[in-house]
């Protein structure tokens, strides 16, 4: 026993090493996390150790929404990382902790090392490892499957809220069709509904944020069913669950043209006796790969087509991760009763290993540590062509170029940049739509607005001397790119005119999350600053009207006299800050209540055998 425990530590603080070593030096670069989520998080995390609440991004899209969309994970417990440690290591350890999380809940529900093992080195967890929001889903889906078995509505409750803090309505969707699958019959409706009440506290700051947003942003208008439906689960990589990646990996080259979110979802040959079994856990793998064949399961595709209203999610490959975690589940039944134990495990994790070697996307960190730049905003187009090139070769040249919205890390700011997760206003996508399809002059004037680093370029902020009126978005465009319309002296505002009277821009500052103009105007004027608008936009407390400017850019209406005009982005602030607080009690208090009922466990276990040696009388 001693011997066994002496062992399993030897092995747990090599890990420990590893896992350090690969937070400092390494990077989890692939896809979503290298244009997407470390810039945001690099964003984020100056503005945590500023003790400020990240809502607003001044780097991407000339400003766009931060802690309202869900993408961001603002509000995610481990965010605290990023309080002491550098962006990269923080980012990293997200990673790092939760494939440690998964294996550990992974072996609470199967009671089995194996089963931990095979759900860790899963192509699915590794390929979880290029996407920041979906490797919560690692964890948190069997941990909402043991919840169930355990009857545990606290940690039911915690599963759902971390999805929830995530942002990935398809992941939570799936997850719940799957726990619905294995409560019946276990839990009551009142736990169920309990745990659905906690998971909503624990989601709260998330909520309450994207409430500020929800109506303008580019998803409030839907995708087109090809779009929902892009990346779905081909027929043909069924067979990849158990024989490998039959079409290669995505971190090879060309591998960004196929379309498929996922690497890799290689689990081994153990799967194809394991579902023999009769079990729930078969019932959840069948229904989860009925939903993500997507576009290639004639039902699900014409049922997209027919539903507008839920074309506000995408990519139905996503259903693969309850699939993959109940066919471990099944597997690690399996291997408990098989009677060649040893050969499975040589079956199972030689192949695992090396594919989770082709396929991780980890790379030295050094190509990506940039030097700061002079902070200026740039238009922000792709220059390096995609899928050419090996993917670390790729994604080191991309950050050289200061490729959007990477380049955020060194100080650039872009202005008309297209969203990466359909999270910009509406109205940045009008721009972004007609800057690709007008002329050049026309494209300049749309530089010039947006304050890009281009000759005659419009300041951060200021007053436009003649004001005209469009009933419609397509009315502003219009008027923006008439050749009457000089953008230097003229503003175009939705709903009624006045006259502006002259003012000057004293002074232009950004605090932190804060902007503040000093002004001088002679009468009631209309200021401009150089971000986007939404209706979240609180001047002064409110005090001061807001409008949208030439198209997307915010408009304040000033009065007379001297003014120092404070501008900072929420309208429900407070609310978040206190949902935040609520959410992190919760998290903690489930997890303290946790750790004191192992605790308790464990003491049991060891009176048990003393008390059964005692002698009888």
């Amino acid at each position: 026993m001693q011997t066994r425990k002496a062992l399993a530590l030897a092995v747990l603080a090599a890990l420990a090493a590893l896992a350090a070593l690969a937070a400092w030096h390494g990077f989890f670069f692939y896809r979503d996390n290298f244009s997407t989520h470390f810039p945001i998080k690099s964003i984020a995390a100056d503005i945590y150790r500023a003790a400020e609440i990240p809502l607003w991004n001044f780097f991407d899209g000339g400003g766009q929404p931060l802690g309202g969309n869900p993408n961001t994970l603002t509000f995610y417990p481990d965010n605290v990382l990023y309080l002491f440690l550098p962006a990269h290591v923080a980012f990293n350890l997200h990673f790092l902790l939760h494939l440690g999380l998964a294996y550990a809940v992974m072996r609470a529900l199967t009671r089995s090392h194996f089963g931990a093992a095979l759900y860790t080195l899963s192509g699915l967890a590794v390929s979880a490892t290029a996407f920041y929001n979906l490797i919560v889903a690692i964890p948190a889906i069997p941990l909402a499957f043991l919840a169930i078995d355990r009857r545990r509505p606290l940690l039911l409750g915690a599963a759902f809220g971390l999805l929830a803090l995530a942002g990935e309505p398809v992941t939570i969707a799936a997850s719940v069709l799957a726990v619905a699958i294995l409560a019946v019959g276990r839990m009551s409706l009142r736990e169920l509904t309990a745990a659905g009440a906690l998971a909503a506290l624990i989601a709260s700051p998330q909520l309450i944020a994207y409430a500020d947003i929800a109506g303008e942003v580019e998803r409030a208008a839907g995708m087109s069913a090809r779009t929902v439906l892009n990346a779905s689960l081909h027929p043909i990589r069924i067979a990849e669950i158990a024989l490998g990646p039959v079409i290669g990996v995505l971190n090879e080259p060309g591998g960004e043209h196929r379309a498929r979110l996922f690497s890799t979802i290689f689990l081994g040959l153990i799967t194809i006796p394991a579902l023999v079994r009769r079990s729930r856990f078969t019932v959840i793998a069948a229904v989860m790969l009925f939903f993500a064949l997507g576009r290639y399961n004639p039902i699900v595709a014409a049922a997209v087509e027919a539903m507008p209203l839920i074309r506000i999610v995408r990519f139905p490959e996503k259903f693969v991760m309850p699939m993959i975690a109940a066919l471990v589940v099944l597997a690690a039944g399996f291997y408990r009763t098989a009677r060649w134990k040893q050969a499975w495990v040589v079956i199972t994790f030689v192949p695992l290993v090396w594919t989770a070697w082709r396929a991780l996307p980890v790379d030295w960190y050094a190509p990506y540590e940039l030097a700061p730049v002079t902070s200026r905003r740039i238009r922000g187009e792709s220059v390096v062509r995609a899928g050419v090139l090996p993917a670390r070769a790729e994604y080191r040249l991309r950050a050289r170029a200061l490729e959007p919205l990477f380049g955020a890390t060194a100080g650039v700011r872009y202005a008309l940049t297209p969203s990466p997760d359909g999270m910009h206003s509406l109205r940045s996508r009008m721009v972004v739509e007609r800057y690709a399809v007008v002329g050049e002059g026309i494209r300049a004037k749309y530089l010039r607005m947006a304050g890009c680093d281009v000759p005659r370029a419009l300041a951060p902020a200021y007053f436009p001397r003649r004001l005209a009126s469009a009933s419609t978005i397509y009315e502003e465009a219009a008027v923006v790119e008439s050749p009457r319309f000089d953008e230097r002296t003229d503003a175009v505002i939705p709903g009624p005119l006045f006259e502006p009277a002259p003012a000057r821009v004293i002074r232009y500052a950004e605090r932190g999350q804060t902007i503040e103009v000093a002004v001088e105007a002679s009468g009631p004027a209309l200021l401009v600053v150089n971000q986007t608008y939404f209706s979240a936009w609180r001047a002064n407390g409110g005090t001061l009207a807001t409008l949208p400017v030439n198209i997307d850019r915010l408009g304040v209406v000033v009065p007379g006299g001297r003014t120092n005009v404070v501008l900072r982005f929420g309208g429900n602030r407070l609310a978040v800050a206190a949902a935040w607080l609520v959410s992190t009690v919760a998290l903690l208090l489930i997890a303290g209540s946790q750790l004191v009922e192992k605790l308790h466990r464990r003491a049991g276990q060891v009176e048990r055998p003393a008390d059964e040696d005692r002698p009888r009388g």
